[in-house]
């Protein structure tokens, strides 16, 4: 058993392969990765507006401060090392 690559197309339902010769057989496994077109209305959304107010209630200002101090205070040892 070995893994196998092709193209196919998806339509009316079925797959169309643009080798005929790499057709799968009957009951063969198969893994189908697409690309998903953009419906229109998701092409229109304002990104930054889709996101607001999701982290509402989770502290995360807090928590990007306290990250920063943390970082703060290791640059600051790293630094005392240096000139010492």
């Amino acid at each position: 058993m070995r893994l196998q690559t092709t193209r196919a197309i998806y339509k009316d339902g079925g797959l169309v392969f643009t080798d005929p010769r790499l057709t799968p057989e009957d009951g063969t496994e198969v893994v189908v990765i697409f690309l998903k077109q953009p419906r229109r209305e998701d092409l229109d959304m304002d990104p930054i507006q889709a996101l607001r107010g999701r982290g509402k209630g989770e502290g995360l200002v807090d928590k990007l401060l306290q990250s920063r101090n943390e970082d703060r205070e290791k640059d600051e040892r790293s630094h005392a090392r240096l000139r010492a």
